[in-house]
């Protein structure tokens, strides 16, 4: 939407004594003959309307000063709703489409659109998709990064300079950049969302742009997780008197292992959401009502933190997402999380593997990781899983999953425990031949009581 400032003068002319209307808006002046007349000497210029109480007189016919004003309001009338159509439709009139409009017939020519800049156009976009999807500060972020980077790479970008050579210029600058291939991909989906609103939106894109998409090769996310035995030695390591930050970020991470909260929502955790055995939270993410069952441990980190008075009632004191993250790499390296995962990524064609010790890559997300893939290792269903983690489906949850080779040991296991188990009953009873009844009752006994 526009606006358009225009002005109207109402005058007569004095050889026919007809009423006309002059409009005159951003550098263009037109003009309305009203089908009717005044007395050139009964007209004030001033409130530029026939004198009130007066009678007009032509031919056979009279006018009143009431009828005329009417007249005149009514032209004025539909020249104030043609612009404000134009208005809304975010276009300028020429002179001829204001005249077809103000007489009621249709253009022959469509109204075309208030020509923009790209950057402009990338506004409305934000403005618009912001309200409509109700968007984050960091998805409005992301959306400006984008729009950052294609200005980098393509400066003045045009609406007309927006083709599918541009938008592979992008990709290679992004290459040469150093991001991955992951990333890149994610910043064009950013970038496809702009250009699907364009086009909706009715305006002309360049042969190849909506269609496009970079031809890049994109391997699956390691997934990155503590091991039952490694939560359970960076739970309970004791740090310095020095070191509280690093206690409290080692606590809010085992935390959200615990319950698989994310860390929007732990950062949101009220004393009112605690409850005695459970929590109940209202995801920020997905909007999802859970109540998630607390474990000893979780109680325990509770009950350290219980009688803290923090901001607006909150259950924890929770550094920022950035600062939280680098402590944790600190706090895991002082545990000695020195696990080695390999990483795998492309950059452009080029196939990058990177080892890296645990505690150099850990982060918030891996909590919640861990909490899912600790979970099946001890045999929890998907579905009582899903439960806590508010995932509607199983290929949903699917990313945060890593069936591990501690999971597969656990579920082999019960190969050998089932063989221990058979060996056993089968020495103790090579060894009770012969024994009397009373005796065996007496063995069950004691074996039921150990």
């Amino acid at each position: 939407m526009i606006e358009i400032k225009y002005r109207t003068r109402v005058f007569i002319d004095r050889k026919t004594k007809r009423i006309t209307i002059r409009v005159r808006w951003n550098n263009n002046e037109t003009s309305f003959t009203l089908d009717c007349k005044a007395d050139p000497e009964k007209w004030d210029g001033n409130s530029q309307r026939p004198m009130p109480g007066t009678i007009h007189k032509f031919s056979d016919q009279n006018y009143s000063a009431k009828v005329i004003s009417n007249i005149i309001d009514e032209g004025l009338d539909m020249i104030k709703v043609a612009f404000t159509k134009c208005e809304l439709d975010s276009v300028v009139p020429s002179k001829e489409i204001l005249k077809t409009m103000v007489r009621g017939e249709q253009p022959e020519q469509e109204p075309v659109k208030v020509k923009k800049t790209l950057s402009e156009l990338y506004e409305d976009f934000l403005e618009a998709a912001s309200n409509d999807r109700n968007w984050t500060k960091n998805s409005c972020y992301k959306y400006n990064q984008t729009w950052d980077h294609l200005n980098e790479c393509c400066p003045g970008i045009t609406l007309e300079k927006f083709t599918k050579e541009r938008l592979r210029e992008l990709k290679n600058w992004y290459v040469g950049k150093g991001y991955s291939n992951t990333t890149i991909r994610k910043m064009f989906s950013f970038l496809g969302t702009f250009i699907k609103w364009l086009h909706t939106e009715g305006y002309e894109l360049q042969p190849g742009v909506l269609a496009y998409k970079p031809n890049l090769t994109v391997v699956s996310k390691t997934v990155t997780f503590l091991k039952h035995n490694e939560l359970m030695d960076f739970y309970n390591f004791k740090f310095a008197d020095d070191e509280k930050n690093l206690e409290l970020v080692r606590d809010m991470f085992c935390f959200m292992a615990f319950t698989s909260l994310r860390y929007s929502d732990l950062e949101n955790l009220k004393k009112a959401n605690v409850f005695d055995d459970h929590i109940e939270v209202c995801t920020k993410k997905t909007h999802d009502k859970l109540s998630i069952p607390l474990t000893i441990h979780a109680k325990e980190i509770i009950n350290k933190y219980k009688d803290e008075d923090y901001k607006n009632g909150k259950m924890f004191r929770v550094y920022a997402n950035q600062k939280i993250n680098e402590l944790l790499k600190e706090a895991a390296k002082k545990v000695g999380l020195e696990r080695e995962v390999v990483l795998i990524h492309y950059q452009g064609n080029t196939r990058i593997e990177e080892v890296k010790k645990f505690y150099e890559i850990i982060g918030c997300h891996d909590a919640r990781r861990t909490f899912v893939c600790c979970s099946l290792a001890f045999g929890i269903p998907p579905t009582v899983v899903m439960s806590c983690t508010g995932h509607s489906t199983y290929n949903a949850m699917k990313p945060y999953i890593e069936v591990a080779d501690e999971t597969q040991r656990l579920e082999l296991a019960k190969w050998d425990k089932a063989d221990n188990q058979s060996d056993i009953r089968s020495d103790i009873a090579k060894k009770l031949e012969g024994v009397d009844e009373a005796t065996l009752t007496k063995v069950l006994e004691l074996l039921k009581s150990a």
